[in-house]
Order: C-alpha cells, then sequence, then structure tokens
C-alpha cells in the first residue's frame, strides 16, 4: 500500500497585513507598515492550490480562522463587546490590535508536526499542534486549529499543543523532516532545532530541542529512526526562522544549504547510514554552498522553501517530483540556474513551477510555508471530509466570495475600522457557508 501526501492549506483571511509581528522574520519586519492586498493574497494561494491539485495531488483547504480575534482581546484585559469598534485598542496597544486581526494561520505548515500510522505507536495519523509560542500573534491560532484539523482529519490522532513556555516552543512541521518512500513502511525523522550553544547572536529561536523531543515521545516514534539537529546560528541570525528556509525534502531526497545545520556531518551522517541500513540504498543529499549561493540570498528567494509534490502516477509509472518554487527564484539568475541544474542535469525533479505569491511572501512566507503535508493511505484518505477538499466549484465558489467581500488595500491604520471589522465578518460567515 502506497503513501500519498495530502496537502493542506489555508485560505489567507480578509484582514491580512503587514504588522511585522514575526520573530526572527527578515521579510515580515522589512514589509511592517506596509499596505497589503488581502484579495490578492487569497488569490494568490488559490491559484498554488489549484496547480498543486492539477498534479493529481489531495489537496484540502481550511478556511481562515475568525478575525478579529474578540476572545484573545478579552483575555489581554480589554473590554470589547462583538461588533465594537477596536480604536481603543489601537490607540493604546496596536501591536495587540495586529495581533487580534493577524491572518498567520495562512502558513500552514507551522499548524502541527505529523507522522504516518506506520511510524508512530498510535496506529494512526498522528499530529501535534504546534503552540506556535514564540510569538504573540501565533500563539492564539493553536485551539481553533485543533478543531480545525479534528474536522477534517477524523479518523487521526490529533495531539494538543505541548504545554507553553520558552522551552517548549514549538513551530511544526516547518521543522521536522521525515525520510522515506512512498510505500507504506516506516520512515526516518529528522527534527531541527535553534536553542542551545552556540546561540544565535541576532534573532531568537523559534524551535526548541525540548520540544522537538516531547513530540517525537509523545507520537511514540521509534528511537532509532528519530534525530535531532541544531539549526546554524548563522542561518537563524540571517533570517531563516524556520528550517524550511533553508532545507528541503522529499522521500529519499534532502538538499540543504551548507549553513544550514550545526555539525551536519555528525548528525546527518548518522542519519544518513541509519536511511541505507534501513532502505539499502543512499540518501541523495544535495549540499549548496554559500559560494553557489549566499545564505541572505537564499533567505530572499525562498529557494529552499519551495514546494516538492509527487504527480500522481502516470499508468503506474512514477514521475519525479514537481518543484514549485517562488517567483523571486526565477527573478535571481544564481537560484534560476541552479533549480535548472537540478532538473537537467541532475533529473531530481521532472520540472520546476514558478508561482507568484508575492503578499505572502511580503510576510515572509513561500510556497511549502503555506501547506501541511500529510502521508496517507489510500483508506486514510478517504475518511478525510470532503468538504475541504479542493475542487473546480469549491475554488469558482471562493473565488466569487473573494471578490465581494474582501478588501484589496488594508493599512495598519484600518485595522481598527468598522468597515473592515464588518467586511471581513461577512467574508467569514459566507466561506463557513461553503464549507458548510
Amino acid at each position: 500500500m502506497k503513501l500519498t501526501e495530502v496537502q493542506v492549506d489555508r485560505l489567507v483571511g480578509p484582514t491580512h497585513h503587514f504588522g511585522g509581528l514575526g520573530v526572527g522574520n527578515v521579510a515580515s519586519l522589512s514589509h511592517a507598515g506596509n499596505v497589503s492586498n488581502p484579495a490578492s493574497a487569497a488569490l494568490q494561494g488559490l491559484d498554488k492550490m489549484r496547480l498543486v491539485a492539477s498534479y493529481g495531488v489531495p489537496q484540502f483547504i481550511l478556511p481562515p480562522q475568525a478575525r478579529p480575534d474578540v476572545a484573545f482581546l478579552r483575555q489581554v484585559g480589554f473590554q470589547i463587546a462583538d461588533g465594537e469598534s477596536l480604536e481603543q485598542v489601537a490607540l493604546q496597544t496596536p501591536s495587540v490590535l495586529s495581533a487580534a486581526m493577524s491572518c498567520s494561520a495562512m502558513w500552514t505548515a507551522n499548524a502541527a508536526t505529523v507522522s504516518p500510522a506506520i511510524d508512530n505507536r498510535f496506529g494512526l495519523p498522528a499530529m501535534t499542534v504546534a503552540n506556535l509560542d514564540a510569538s504573540m500573534h501565533r500563539a492564539i491560532e493553536a485551539e481553533a486549529t485543533t478543531h480545525e484539523l479534528r474536522c477534517l482529519f477524523p479518523k487521526t490522532k490529533v495531539l494538543r499543543p505541548l504545554p507553553g513556555g520558552a522551552a517548549m516552543r514549538d513551530e511544526g512541521a516547518a521543522n521536522h523532516m521525515r525520510f522515506g518512500s512512498d510505500q507504506n513502511e516506516p520512515g526516518i525523522h529528522l527534527f531541527v532545532y535553534g536553542d542551545g550553544d552556540p546561540a544565535a547572536k541576532r534573532f531568537w529561536p523559534r524551535q526548541s530541542l525540548l520540544a522537538c523531543k516531547a513530540i517525537a515521545i509523545g507520537q511514540g516514534l521509534d528511537p532509532e529512526n528519530t534525530f535531532f539537529v541544531k539549526q546554524h546560528p548563522d542561518a537563524i541570525d540571517a533570517g531563516a526562522f524556520h528550517n524550511d528556509v533553508v532545507a528541503a525534502s522529499h522521500h529519499d531526497l534532502l538538499i540543504h544549504h551548507e549553513r544550514a545545520f550545526y555539525d551536519p556531518d555528525h548528525v546527518i551522517s548518522r542519519m544518513a547510514y541509519r536511511y541505507q541500513q534501513r532502505f539499502g540504498r543512499p540518501l541523495r543529499r544535495v549540499v549548496v554552498s554559500d559560494t553557489d549561493l549566499p545564505l541572505a540570498d537564499a533567505v530572499r528567494t525562498y529557494l529552499f522553501n519551495s514546494q516538492l509534490i509527487s504527480p500522481a502516477a502516470e499508468n503506474e509509472v512514477a514521475v519525479p517530483p514537481v518543484l514549485i518554487c517562488p517567483s523571486q527564484v526565477q527573478q535571481h539568475t544564481p537560484t534560476r540556474t541552479l533549480v535548472e541544474s537540478w532538473i537537467g542535469e541532475s533529473k531530481f525533479f521532472s520540472e520546476v513551477r514558478y508561482v507568484d505569491l508575492n503578499q505572502s511572501m511580503a510576510g515572509g512566507g513561500g510556497p511549502a510555508c503555506l501547506r501541511l503535508r500529510i502521508p496517507l493511505t489510500p483508506p486514510e484518505l478517504q475518511q478525510c471530509d470532503s468538504r475541504y477538499r479542493w475542487t473546480e466549484e469549491l475554488d469558482q465558489r471562493l473565488r466569487r466570495t473573494i471578490s465581494e467581500f474582501y478588501p484589496t488595500r488594508v493599512s495598519l491604520t484600518d485595522l481598527a475600522s468598522a468597515e473592515l471589522i464588518s467586511k471581513s465578518r461577512q467574508a467569514h460567515s459566507e466561506i463557513a457557508k461553503l464549507f458548510q
């Protein structure tokens, strides 16, 4: 029986804006205060989902989480009634207002850490929902995400977030990679953490070793097939707030920047040896040097945050994976040349597709940030709630809703406006109807 990597994206919400709240996220910080276009952001995300679905890959959609998050504002201390103006919040604590209106749940790679049934102690697909405690605006997502994943995957084991605190901060699948094949057989897990010595000097690491170990223990992953490697502090300081900004994986392939990991010859080499033992073939590893692609350019273009998908087999003949890159890769000659070599000489990929995700990129997220991949067997796929699966009809209805209810221009000063809040609530209500 084969494993299929289901792709789960979230529709960008109508209050998408550039609040600059991302810890260690260079794009988020550098675009803080810019005017956003929520309608464009949502359509760009849908365009990518359509592209993925066109390859026969199961694509699911989560609706945007409701914003403003009035419960969060009340918890902070504001006496806010439903429908009331948020001007007092904007005046006293603008960062709190930005968090309450944030659409950062759009980066679904941070929703949870996933293992297939064959790997864990439950005998079911397992997901540990990320607590996202490193950032105020993201820590408010976990409760809703837990509920949403249980609705979408009713026959899976959805584990609640780890207890909070700096020592247990968890950012989900963006710091986890699984290696194996498309067969339903146990895989190899690599967790990437940022804390510990040597420490980053500029930015605070957002994934802790303790959280990684707690997830592996909680899901019951085989210790012999589970590895933990420290992210290079240079990568964190360059703006690689998650491992998926400097490394990518797919089945038996690991591609990473030479400064993605600290002491990689120790952990990565041991993992590669275990892979060879386990599968009887070498792990394909591509290391991109700083000479070929400076770390700053890797972060700027989000090359390693490209999305890797396996198209549906043609006449039962497997097709090499497709690489979905942000348009910034195409526009940057060194990265484009690198990608072309992976398709031409090395044949790691069958083709590359470039997508315009400028609204997401300006907030600090590329194609891989926007999706959570979940390995499922065919019977497990059949058990997913079909209301959330991408279809042409659902796509068209979402586009009409976006056209009618989404703003095309949002500045930080707009966040407290009664008009934006009203439109946002209308949009959420209409989208909820589409998902029944």
